[in-house]
């Protein structure tokens, strides 16, 4: 009995992505489609278990496309970051952009929570982190600008 495939089409509807995407994954070696019937390009079930594996690394933002071809692909050359230390780096960045995403939930919350009838404008904490970004940004401390030179 002949495995089932499915068209490029029915694919990319199927997983949400566009058939340019799976053209491209197919062009970077990632996705070679099973078998072709004229130019259309048909997948069977090895190759639909790699691009759920794609799309949950890559299109969830847990690892580059870059990194994941590198994950799914060959085993790297002696010298090349293996799988783990690929992993590993990719915790790192989903941890610096937890903490990023916690700062930036507190700062929503500071100002919801600021008594100013417009805390993005008028809000005295938020001023002083602007000033201290604009200073950090410059490399050194800003002269904090009186009200007459902010117009």
């Amino acid at each position: 009995m002949a495995e089932e495939r499915y068209s490029i089409s029915q694919v990319a509807r199927g997983f949400g992505l566009r058939v340019s995407t799976l053209r491209y994954y197919d062009e970077l070696g990632l996705l070679p489609a099973a078998e072709r019937r004229g130019t259309v390009r048909h997948y069977g079930h090895e190759e639909l278990r790699r691009l759920a594996l794609i799309v949950r690394l890559h299109h969830r933002g847990l690892v580059s496309l870059a990194d994941t071809a590198k994950l799914i692909g060959e085993p790297p050359p002696a010298g090349e970051p293996s799988g783990r230390e690929i992993l590993t780096g990719s915790i790192d960045a989903i941890r610096e952009r937890i903490d990023d995403l916690r700062a930036a939930q507190r700062l929503l919350e500071h100002l919801l929570s600021c008594p100013t009838d417009d805390p993005v404008r008028e809000c005295t904490h938020l001023r002083v982190e602007l000033d201290q970004t604009v200073g950090n940004a410059l490399g050194g401390t800003v002269k904090r600008l009186s009200g007459a030179d902010r117009r």
